[in-house]
């Protein structure tokens, strides 16, 4: 029974890494285009647009975080059926993407936060919030699973605890901040120009981050249909 349960966890997780891959490479895409477009106020030395394209970014970011979350939520179940994921993992699979995608606005924030300290040549401190998320979630993956007898739902609780801490520390590093990539909550707007130039930057990334994930699902499709065919 319990290498049942443990060959249902896994399949169920394993389910969803094309769909995982898919929206996690949408908001790192968006990350990248904040990074450049951070990184060209730096260079025109214009305090003004850096804080634009900031406050512009985290908004932008954010939103997109949360639109793959509700695209998730509402839409898991769907989703899965269509790359044809097994009756018995299916539940687990849609149980996991589900709470899994509450980690998703958080990985926005955290990609813009990467974006902006990225520009500035700080790369350094990113990369400790990730490993001090990364070992949260080792920590937390053995209380849920081991300690509380959880299956998919606790390694995607894991991970979405995770994503929010490594969210708030790179957000509480950039609301310290002295110089033009502080972020001030009340300055939080949509600014037209920052907006769009990061939008015409990540947007393209995006895609194309994403690209290989697509590709999978229909290659799978096509793989699945012709077994399919051969065993009929």
């Amino acid at each position: 029974k319990y290498a049942y349960n443990t060959y249902i966890a896994l399949g169920a997780v394993g389910s969803t890494t094309t769909l995982v891959s898919l929206f996690t490479g949408l908001l790192i895409g968006m990350g990248a285009g904040v990074n450049v477009a951070v990184a060209r106020g730096l260079g025109m030395g214009s305090d003004e647009d850096v804080e634009h394209t900031n406050h512009s970014s985290l908004l932008i970011c954010l939103s997109a975080g949360i639109l793959t979350c509700l695209v998730c939520v509402f839409f898991a179940e769907p989703m899965l059926r269509l790359l044809n994921t097994k009756e018995e993992f299916l539940p687990g699979a849609v149980l996991y993407l589900k709470l899994y995608a509450l980690g998703l606005p958080a990985m926005g924030i955290y990609n813009c936060g990467n974006g902006i300290l990225s520009a500035t040549g700080d790369t350094k401190r990113p990369l400790v919030y990730l490993f001090i998320a990364g070992v949260l979630n080792v920590v937390l993956n053995l209380v849920f699973v081991i300690g509380c007898n959880m299956s998919a739902e606790g390694v995607a609780i894991a991970s979405a605890i995770a994503q929010w801490v490594s969210a708030i520390l790179i957000m509480l590093h950039l609301m310290h901040r002295k110089d033009c990539c502080r972020i001030c909550l009340n300055k939080l707007r949509f600014h037209r120009l920052a907006s769009k130039r990061v939008l015409l930057i990540g947007v393209p990334i995006t895609l194309s981050n994403s690209a290989m994930s697509i590709i999978t699902l229909i290659d799978s499709k096509i793989v699945l249909g012709r077994l399919e065919a051969i065993s009929s």
